[in-house]
């Protein structure tokens, strides 16, 4: 209770932090007040400032935009990265111009009741005896950022639990429990019932000894106790079978892991300087049993960094790295650990650990993110290396697969060497549509760097890209824009001005946007982008251009069937294996067979995670991969002129950058004649004017330009993802989760990012589900059958926010469709609201009742999601702290999600399991001696062991034990669990506590309780009664101390995998502990008729021979029988845990292990060995490869000397 009061101060304060964040808020007197958020009311109008966070649900009034617009980022409140444009009421804008007129300004406004819907809303204002209608488009939600314009300001409509965001979040959260807690649970009533029975039988039992013998015995005469005192006798002597401590141990175990937690240096992100938080420590071992992860993506899995990444003009492919290149340059110096540094004992071997370390361990890495860059100097510097080097950017959806050797530096270096090739040509024009084609604002940094602005970021990767290719949109207006390129080379600039006639923007509707210029030459020209299903049917070769998509497509398909049934077959052979199919070292001949087995086991578990692009690739439409030198290379003007042969490698590259998770677009131009251009002008401008159906009309308009396009070429963008995404998600799907992508962001996007993190596999199958679709009952039954049936090999179900609304609507639909989507191996659903997020999760978590679910987000979007699962997740990014706040745990990267779940989160399972069977073992071992004994006193409740003693049983002399196996036990490795994430299903399948292991431990704890009552009893017992020694308390005392070695003994070295410093120490003081507890009693203890204590250890058994002979016989014979019995389970009956612990005994397939581990562990590896490194280079000067430097920070390159692990298996 202490603890959770000190979680729900710390969010207080967290809370409180947010409330008291200021704004600016007007007054007639005074203007400008600056306010507390928490004091902000519906009625007052707040002034924001560029890059603001939004308090409150507000209608723009006023806005320093262009005609009063402001752009809001909405990230934090849907997901969706575009910015969405917002305008203020002409009308009321020109009122609210100035603070004076801003006073004397009076309107009223009536609007809609406080609801969830985000993207629909009502309302009217009244003003100048005018009635303005209300719409999404004049409102702010609060969440937002205010972006690219210097000011604005809105009157406030929603605040506080009115607003849309906090509508969609829960109101009232439910308490979380751990799984194990409530199966701990039954256990205890399992106790409880058995301390019952067993205090009945024994009250039983007196009554039938008091008949048969007390009754005969003269000696006793009137010692007669009735039956309510002596139950309640044996319910008092049995009681402590109960562990009533269990509950408050395990508290202060679960803050010591929270601690170890926190501190892990792996799980810190040093460009944020963030580290890992647990806001909670009540579900450390629920983090070891997920089942699902319901994932946001926007500022999770991504970045929210646009990156222009390829680009495919008249049938070649040219890859955009120049970004990727500025991070290698950038992160030079770092260094990159493939193995842990070995730590070795002896002065001696001190050198010759440094230079293994550094001869295995170090190589240069970069993790910099991407920088601006200086486009022309680095053109300049960079063209002279043009096709030198292979290219450096993998796909993260496929990384095996084999780039284009040629990039857009290359592409430059053949233009300016081949300036009159119609290829070259053709590659200018296309550069030059980059530049233009767009609405991105130029803005000139004080560094004199040119920067750009735009609704989409999109836009600005492309725009950016132009920039970097030498065509630099220096500066654009209302009606023109102008251009600086480099046709004469990088020292003579030419700058060209080109008027800007009408922009036909992009919708979602249209999926296209076109921009008509005249050329400084008096041209009139119109470029078109979209998507290439939009404009196949506006080219002019339409009906070649669809035939070769669809051949394009039909190819397509089948790659995707044959790589479907190489991964079914794949599927099927794992599941016939048992457990991981690991060889035991123990029965290999050769110690290297283990190692190579393992290895071969390695590559093909990676292998099933990462596509097969270099099994079945597509159709080469590429150049060769051979780095030769591109003058070398003759691009042929015929195969451009070929329009055939062009479209069906435009269409391949499309398909191909699809499938690497690329943002795809197709552009497409046309020059208009004066008079074509002119009369439509006219038809535009009537529809853009028209106040009846203006959308239709401008769509109508823009049908009758858009056509007959020339080919112009491709473009790709990435979204790029947060540093190992991909691979987390592999290693998570390895361990048995399923991952859910929940985002706010439109079907495409959300698709494509699905490629590019590996939830959606070249051969997956896609089960859209859509409104729009015929028959979506039966499609949703189709897939389940699929499914149960093994006829698809991955299956991925897609479904968007209104469909799913619509779903949710019908019950029987809700059933069939949860029934998919348990089943399907991952699951996207976009424009989902966070209501709609937390429905799902709940869904889940209703049917699925044995499943540990995980929610992760880092908007306020997700908070309700994040509640609603059973472990919340915030990531502490770029969409602010309000997800971390109200999360369980926090972390900077979705990549260490891969530590805190198979690592620390297996860990605390582990731990906190063998903790429980620990204590209830400890328990009914030693306790259960005492109905033992109760047949030998007649059943009177009289108690083998002294009272203070029986005491302290639990809280001197077993609690240590306890606490140090549910503190510091590592049944394997991190780098064991990171590489074989195979390892985690011991969590998720409840095979750590069950009860099968409770039942075994509770066996072994019976049988050693007999042993530990009947051995001293007949050996030294029968003896010393003979002699005339026996007393109560001597044979009470040997049978204490054998209880209190063999509890140690099992629970510190043969439980507990890794023996460290802390294990013997906790031993040590154990069981010294309870000899200097005798001694204690046997100088202070005052005469007892029972129990003989005073001097009867120093003066008495603990002279005697036979006493400690006794007690080394009890204890051999109980640790013999326990280590025998693991012995012999762990020959027939092996676990994977197990199997990997003596893999883990040898070295080199520990090697192997860490090379698969070595991202996840770098932090800590790196820690480790540079503190190692000065040491052996202080004793002897070691030779490295690279920077003459002595500092392992200055950029050392550190060579490997020793073959590689992983290749010679």
């Amino acid at each position: 209770m202490a603890r959770e009061g000190c979680d729900d101060y710390r969010r207080h304060k967290q809370d409180q932090e947010e409330n008291n964040k200021h704004t600016k808020v007007f007054r007639p007197k005074t203007h400008w007040l600056i306010t507390k958020w928490k004091d902000i009311r519906v009625g007052d109008i707040i002034q924001l400032e560029q890059n603001d966070w939004v308090p409150a649900d507000i209608i723009l009034l006023h806005s320093t935009g262009e005609d009063g617009s402001a752009h809001v980022e909405t990230a934090a409140l849907d997901g969706e990265t575009n910015l969405k444009s917002k305008v203020a009421l002409q009308t009321v804008s020109e009122q609210c111009r100035s603070d004076d007129n801003l006073a004397l300004f009076r309107a009223v406004l009536y609007s809609e009741q406080p609801n969830q819907d985000l993207y629909n809303f009502q309302g009217n204002i009244t003003a100048l005896s005018q009635t303005f209608s209300l719409t999404n488009h004049h409102i702010i939600y609060r969440g937002s950022v205010l972006r690219n314009v210097e000011s604005a300001i809105g009157f406030v409509v929603f605040c506080g639990e009115e607003s849309k965001i906090r509508m969609n979040s829960k109101k009232f959260v439910r308490t979380k429990a751990p799984s194990l807690q409530a199966r701990v649970n039954k256990v205890v009533i399992i106790v409880v019932i058995f301390v019952i029975a067993l205090a009945i039988f024994c009250t039983s039992a007196y009554q039938f000894w008091h008949s048969s013998t007390e009754n005969d015995s003269w000696y006793l005469e009137g010692g007669r106790i009735s039956f309510m005192p002596i139950a309640a006798s044996f319910v008092i002597l049995f009681n402590t079978l109960i562990p009533l401590s269990l509950y408050v141990s395990m508290e202060i175990i679960k803050l010591c892991q929270k601690f170890l937690l926190e501190q892990d240096i792996d799980m810190y992100h040093a460009e944020s300087d963030t580290p890992a938080e647990a806001r909670t420590a009540t579900l450390n071992e629920e983090l070891g049993q997920v089942s699902f992860i319901f994932s946001d993506k926007t500022g999770t899995l991504t970045d929210n960094i646009m990156v222009f990444r390829k680009l495919s003009i008249a049938g070649y492919a040219w890859l955009h790295e120049l970004d990727i290149q500025r991070e290698a340059e950038a992160g030079a110096g770092k260094l990159f650990l493939h193995h842990k540094h070995r730590k070795v004992k002896g002065k001696k071997h001190l050198l010759r650990s440094a230079s293994l370390s550094a001869n295995t361990a170090l190589e240069m890495e970069s993790y910099n993110p991407p920088t601006e860059s200086k486009s022309v100097d680095f053109l300049r510097s960079n063209l002279q290396r043009a096709g030198s080097t292979a290219s450096q950017w993998k796909s993260s959806a496929d990384p095996m697969k084999v780039q284009p050797c040629y990039t857009t530096l290359d592409l430059l270096h053949y233009i300016q060497t081949h300036p009159h090739k119609l290829y070259a040509r053709r590659a200018r024009f296309f550069l030059l549509a980059l530049a233009l084609c767009h609405t991105c604002l130029p803005k000139r940094e004080d560094n004199g760097e040119c920067t750009y602005q735009a609704a989409s970021p999109d836009e600005v990767a492309l725009v950016t890209a132009a920039k970097e290719l030498g065509y630099i949109n220096i500066d654009r207006s209302v009606n023109t824009v102008t251009i600086k390129s480099f046709p004469n080379g990088p020292d003579k600039p030419v700058i060209e001005i080109y008027s800007i006639l009408d922009v036909i923007e992009f919708s979602s509707a249209r999926k296209r946007m076109s921009i008509i210029l005249r050329f400084p030459d008096g041209r009139i020209c119109i470029f078109c982008k979209g998507a290439d299903s939009i404009m196949t049917a506006r080219l002019r070769l339409t009906d070649l251009a669809r035939e070769k998509s669809q051949t394009v497509h039909q190819q397509t398909i089948y790659r995707k069937s044959i790589a479907a049934e190489r991964a079914m077959a794949r599927n099927s052979v794992s599941a016939a294996r048992p457990s991981l199919n690991i060889a035991r070292p123990s029965v290999s001949t050769n110690p290297f067979n283990s190692a190579r087995t393992l290895d071969t086991w390695l590559r093909q578990r990676n292998l099933e995670g990462q596509e097969h692009g270099d099994i079945y690739p597509p159709p080469s439409v590429h150049m060769s991969p051979t780095v030769t030198s591109i003058v070398n290379i003759d691009i042929e003007d015929s195969i451009v002129r070929e329009d055939s042969l062009v479209l069906q490698r435009t269409y391949q590259h499309i398909q191909d950058f699809a499938t690497e998770g690329l943002r795809t677009l197709l552009y497409g131009h046309r020059l208009l004649k004066e008079q074509e251009y002119n009369s439509w002008r006219r038809l535009y401008h009537e529809a853009t004017t028209s106040l009846v159906d203006r959308q239709e009309k401008i769509e109508h308009a823009a049908e009758i330009i858009e056509r007959d396009f020339e080919l112009g070429g491709a473009t790709a963008i990435e979204d790029k993802l947060q540093a190992g995404v991909p691979e987390a998600i592999d290693k998570l799907r390895r361990a048995g989760i399923k991952l859910w992508m929940l985002t706010g962001d439109k079907r495409e996007t959300a698709i494509n990012i699905g490629h590019s993190c590996r939830m959606i596999k070249e051969y997956s199958t896609l089960v859209i589900l859509d409104l729009a679709s015929v028959d979506m009952v039966g499609r949703m039954a189709q897939a389940v059958f699929d499914i149960c049936d093994g006829r698809n090999a991955h299956t991925v179900v897609v479904i968007d926010g209104f469909t799913l609304a619509s779903i949710e609507d019908d019950e029987t639909l809700l059933t069939l469709f949860m029934d998919l989507a348990i089943k399907a191996d991952s699951v996207i659903c976009c424009r989902a609201s966070p209501s709609q997020k937390a429905s799902m999760v709940s869904g889940v978590r209703k049917r699925v009742k044995k499943s540990v679910i995980l929610a992760i987000g880092d908007g306020a979007n997700d908070i309700a999601m994040i509640q609603e699962a059973h472990v919340g997740i915030g990531i502490t990014g770029k969409e602010g702290l309000q997800a971390a706040r109200c999360s369980d745990y926090s972390i900077a990267q979705f990549r260490f999600l891969v530590k805190l779940l198979l690592v620390h989160g297996r860990w605390n399972y582990v731990r906190l399991s063998k903790y429980t069977l620990g204590t209830f073992y400890k328990e009914l071992e030693f306790y259960l001696t005492q109905a033992i004994f109760q047949y030998f006193c007649g059943f009177t409740g009289t108690s083998l062991y002294e009272q203070w003693s029986l005491s302290m049983f639990n809280t001197l002399f077993t609690s240590l034990p306890v606490f140090v196996i549910g503190i510091f036990l590592k049944d394997l490795s991190a780098t064991t669990l990171i590489a074989v994430p195979e390892l985690y299903t011991k969590g998720n399948q409840n095979k750590a506590f069950n009860t099968r292991i409770y039942f075994g431990w509770m066996l072994v704890a019976a049988l050693q309780a007999f042993a530990l009552f009947f051995i001293p009893y007949k050996t030294y017992g029968s003896s010393s009664a003979h002699s005339g020694h026996i007393q109560l308390y001597t044979l009470g005392n040997l049978t204490y101390t054998c209880a209190v070695v063999i509890i140690c003994f099992k629970l510190l070295y043969i439980e507990m995998h890794n023996l460290t410093f802390i294990v013997y120490l906790s031993s040590f003081l154990t069981v010294s502990g309870w000899f200097l507890w005798n001694i204690i009693l046997s100088f202070t203890y005052s005469n007892n008729i029972v129990y003989n204590v005073r001097s009867n250890l120093t003066m008495g058994f603990g002279r005697h021979l036979p006493f400690w002979l006794t007690v080394f016989c009890t204890l051999a014979a109980c640790i013999f029988f326990d280590v025998a019995l693991i012995t012999i389970r762990g020959i027939l009956f092996p676990t994977d845990t197990d199997i990997f612990q003596e893999l883990e005994r040898d070295p080199i397939t520990k090697a192997r292990l860490e090379l698969d581990a070595a991202t996840e562990l770098q932090a800590s590896w790196l820690q480790e060995s540079l503190l190692q490194l000065p040491v052996a280079l202080k004793s002897k000067k070691l030779k490295f490869k690279g920077s003459s430097q002595d500092s392992a920070a200055s950029g050392l390159t550190l060579t490997r000397n020793s073959p590689d692990i992983g290749s010679s298996m």
